[in-house]
């Protein structure tokens, strides 16, 4: 016994000292001779959870339960790794299980506040963080969190004093400080967002520019965050250009042959690969509105200024020729399931229905991923899927040419559509992503949208009946249209 003990002591020893390979040699040389031990059952768990492997924390401190169903911090443990796994319901279940047991676990009640968040039940959310903030003053994590739901309560001055809070603490916090630039950026104060978002990773050692003159120096354009980040901001390329620069483009193999057919060929549109291309100096792609001092009335919306080559528009345009009359419509209804807020940001296809029933509309189904086929279990009528042969964004960028309109939820075609002028109508959740602004229908950054907002948290049937009313009538429209045109 005395053997496993220090065993026990050593693990954990590893474990606090962040030497996380020992630690996990330890856990393993004991559940070797014990299987069931429940410390390192659960301790291992966290230590999966910690190096970001939660499906395999889940496992571990479930084992740890069934043997010791009775102790506090498992519980909490296997609800935080649960969130982890998007499984949320199934988190506050094992979160209220703490709390059940202790009602003080401050790590329990940081952790059900954060999961009632990502539920979108945020006046619960910030009952349980108030709660865990009165229990433990200054707790970063705990401050970072209530902040979070409070901005998404649109409580902007109390969100940002918990932000404040932990930068007090915590100067460097990186979180802290993109969690404060998000929430000035939502409300349109986009030069304090600017500068906050300036805390985010870099990955090159070369000078960062910040908008000074270029006198002829090569500069790297490059991407650092998702494809409707760089499609959104690769719009300041020519003005870099014109700072005296010579330009090098570096982008991801699906957007390359988009951004090559988009700029003049003095700008250099190369494939990112391991290394960096020879540069003097890099800006970040999402740097770029700061260098050029961005606000709401400075915006650069010259639009288009991505465009597919005219080859494949034709090749689109007589693919997408034959089948029935009507308004071409693409429909997109989820976006990458690894992003932060997908949960949120993603509507179920289900409430596509309203849409589907509109007669004179001939619906494209552009969803990317999985899931695609559960638009056909709805419809009507069957519906066209293009995505089936689309090889990248300049594809999708050619079937977009030869559409009415895009109907989608937050992700990167969106993005496409609105740096190509395609109109395009965009379905928010209450709490949009900070580039959407608040309480508006329009977007600066793209004159061709139109935004259709959740008027409360995780209402999406409302915001779709209102969608299905307004193409119904735009629909009806183009059909009188047709019938008055003697051609």
């Amino acid at each position: 016994m005395a053997t496993l003990l220090d065993a026990l002591d050593a693990a954990v020893n590893h474990h606090m000292a962040g030497r996380t390979d020992a630690a996990e040699r330890h856990y393993r040389l004991i559940l070797g001779v014990e299987p069931t031990q429940p410390d390192a059952l659960h301790l291992l768990g966290v230590l999966r959870a910690q190096t970001g492997a939660p499906v395999l924390a889940v496992a571990a401190i479930t084992w740890s339960l069934r043997v010791r169903p009775a102790a506090v911090q498992p519980w909490a443990h296997l609800g935080a790794a649960l969130r982890a796994t998007e499984r949320l319901d199934e988190a506050e279940a094992a979160l209220r299980r703490a709390l059940a047991l202790d009602p003080a676990a401050a790590d329990a009640l940081d952790a059900l506040g954060a999961t009632l968040h990502g539920l979108a039940r945020y006046p619960l959310a910030r009952a349980w963080l108030t709660r865990a903030d009165a229990l433990r003053p200054n707790h970063a994590e705990t401050l970072l969190n209530l902040g979070t739901v409070l901005r998404d309560q649109r409580r902007f001055a109390e969100a940002e004093r918990c932000f404040d809070r932990v930068l007090a603490a915590q100067p460097s916090n990186m979180t802290a400080h993109l969690a404060r630039a998000v929430g000035r950026l939502v409300t349109g104060d986009l030069r304090a967002g600017w500068d906050g978002f300036e805390h985010r990773w870099r990955r090159f050692s070369t000078p960062p520019w910040a908008g000074e003159p270029l006198d002829g120096a090569t500069i790297l354009l490059h991407m650092e965050q998702g494809f409707g980040d760089a499609m959104q901001f690769v719009r300041y390329a020519p003005l870099v250009e014109r700072a005296g620069g010579r330009v090098v483009i570096e982008a991801s193999p699906a957007l390359f042959r988009l951004f090559q057919a988009s700029f003049d060929p003095s700008i250099q549109v190369l494939v990112r690969g391991p290394e960096p291309p020879p540069h003097d100096r890099h800006c970040p792609l999402m740097s770029l509105p700061r260098a050029f001092a961005t606000d709401l009335s400075s915006i650069p919306a010259t639009i288009p200024y991505l465009a597919p080559e005219r080859g494949d528009r034709n090749r689109w345009r007589d693919q997408l020729a034959t089948g029935p009359e009507g308004l071409r419509v693409g429909l997109v209804w989820a976006g990458n399931p690894r992003h932060r807020n997908d949960r949120n940001r993603s509507l179920p296809v289900k409430h596509l229905r309203p849409l589907l029933a509109i007669p004179g509309v001939r619906f494209f189904n552009l969803q990317a991923g999985d899931g695609r086929e559960g638009l056909s279990a709805l419809a009507p009528d069957p519906v066209e899927d293009p995505m089936e042969r689309a090889r990248d964004f300049a594809d999708t960028g050619a079937i977009l040419a030869n559409l009415d309109l895009l109907i989608s939820v937050d992700t990167a075609i969106v993005h496409l559509a609105g740096a190509m002028g395609v109109p395009a109508w965009l379905l928010l959740p209450y709490a949009p992503d900070w580039r959407w602004l608040l309480d508006r229908a329009d977007s600066p950054w793209y004159p061709s949208l139109r935004l259709f907002r959740q008027p409360r948290p995780g209402d999406w049937a409302t915001t779709l009946g209102t969608v299905a009313a307004v193409l119904k009538a735009m629909a009806r429209q183009a059909t009188l249209g047709q019938a008055a045109d003697p051609a």
